[in-house]
């Protein structure tokens, strides 16, 4: 199935920004992502006016999880975007 923005798939590593909002998540693979049970480390945070990256929160969740949230949340008209920060 493909959104407007691409595939629904989540790739090894994804930004997508909540619409009309300043809030962005970060989905990444954990040190522990090659073993059977795979976690994706998802990040909460927003670029504050000066530049300054400001973490919200941080959860570990296994990766089918983390798939149906980012899925989850494209479909709720959440946006692709490229990286404000590493």
């Amino acid at each position: 199935m493909n959104h407007a923005l691409g595939p629904l798939c989540m790739k090894r590593d994804g930004w997508i920004k909540k619409p009309n909002g300043i809030w962005l998540l970060k989905f990444r693979y954990g040190c522990e992502s090659l073993d059977q049970n795979p976690k994706v480390d998802v990040d909460k945070g927003k670029l504050e006016c000066n530049g300054i990256t400001l973490l919200k929160s941080r959860k570990k969740m296994p990766r089918n999880l983390a798939m149906d949230l980012w899925r989850n949340l494209l479909g709720a008209g959440w946006t692709r975007v490229g990286p404000p920060w590493d």
